[in-house]
């Protein structure tokens, strides 16, 4: 009697620590659930944030070519980064993203007012350069920038707040040439990253030989 009494008891001894494990597991698997749920949700938002203070973002070609073959042209999409320049100016080589107003193909002004593009060129120019177009090349202050080919243009000394802008296909390329230098006011990233098409995926380097393939696509 005792014997069975003493099984009983540890066969439900047994059952309800199996039903206790079963409760653990299934609370410990609700809560890595709701950890990777609220991970998620916290990315999506901080990426969200960013995307609005222009901090850190995707941004599309949209049909055009200036910055080829460096950036994929015509539906290319490209990350920039904001946070760089919260705390220094854009350098020579960088590749900027900068607002304006206008129209790709028609009058562009690089502004921080009243903008509805974003563009992105090289910065071949700083504060207190002088840039300008002969024998075929750029001369930043007197010395080549790079041995892409580029026809000439008058010269052009760079003020306070003033950065020449470029784009890589030189020959297709409307730059500060046509719009002049862009106000520091409405630079407000630069380019880190090439993501799309994905055999283009790295960073975008700045090949002082390359030669401008001339129009691609659309503007």
């Amino acid at each position: 009697m005792a014997s069975r009494l003493g099984l009983a008891f540890a066969h439900r001894l047994a059952e309800a620590r199996a039903e206790t494990t079963g409760l653990t597991e299934n609370r410990m698997r609700r809560r890595r659930l709701l950890v990777v749920v609220s991970s998620v949700v916290a990315l999506a938002v901080v990426l969200t944030v960013l995307n609005l203070l222009s901090l850190w973002q995707i941004n599309g070609e949209s049909g055009t070519f200036s910055m080829a073959p460096t950036l994929p042209a015509c539906n290319g999409q490209v990350l920039v980064e904001g946070f760089t320049y919260l705390f220094r100016d854009p350098r020579r080589g960088e590749i900027v993203m900068f607002r304006a107003r206008g129209s790709i193909g028609g009058e562009i002004v690089p502004t921080s007012h009243g903008a509805n593009l974003q563009i992105n060129k090289r910065v071949i120019g700083i504060p207190g350069d002088t840039v300008a177009g002969k024998n075929g090349h750029v001369y930043v202050s007197g010395r080549p920038a790079d041995n892409i080919p580029t026809a000439a243009f008058p010269l052009v000394h760079l003020r306070r707040g003033q950065f020449f802008v470029m784009g890589d296909n030189r020959s297709a390329s409307e730059d500060s040439r046509v719009f002049g230098p862009v106000p520091r006011g409405a630079i407000y990233a630069r380019v880190i990253l090439n993501v799309w098409p994905l055999h283009r995926l790295g960073v975008p380097r700045y090949n002082k030989k390359e030669k401008p393939p001339g129009p691609l696509c659309g503007h």
